[in-house]
């Protein structure tokens, strides 16, 4: 589901990034407090998926910062609880964020993963990059 603000539940599902050793919700908390991101530009969208009542998963699309064309995506601060995971929630995110991505006009979608995410975004259609700035690429 497309949200406009930081679900009330968000500090649950950052602090279990965070246990994990996963910083990329406290920096979203971060950006969209002092206004750096929050996913309202043209191009960029933030979705939430909830499971039994608990926020599950996040993740974001904005324009690709480190892309030459603007016709590029990105996908960020993706992540789903571990309980979550193995469901078919982050594929669906995935999937939103793409939906996104082609309704805005982008070419292309590209992130940075750790290495342990890379099966998981190959299965969602995306291609192995070597590039600096991303890790895959899903062509649109």
């Amino acid at each position: 589901m497309r949200v406009d603000t930081l679900p009330p539940d968000f500090p649950l599902l950052r602090d279990t990034a965070w246990a994990e050793g996963w910083k990329m919700l406290q920096v979203l908390e971060e950006d969209w407090r002092d206004g750096t991101l929050r996913f309202d530009a043209p191009g960029e969208a933030l979705f939430a998926a909830w499971r039994d009542g608990t926020l599950a998963g996040i993740g974001g699309l904005t324009v690709d910062p480190y892309a030459e064309e603007a016709s590029t995506g990105r996908v960020r601060r993706l992540y789903v609880a571990p309980a979550h995971r193995g469901s078919g929630l982050g594929r669906a995110l995935v999937e939103a964020i793409v939906d996104a991505a082609r309704e805005h006009g982008f070419h292309s979608v590209r992130v940075r993963a750790p290495a342990t995410a890379g099966k998981f975004y190959e299965a969602c259609g995306f291609l192995p990059a070597v590039l600096r700035s991303a890790t895959h690429i899903r062509p649109l």
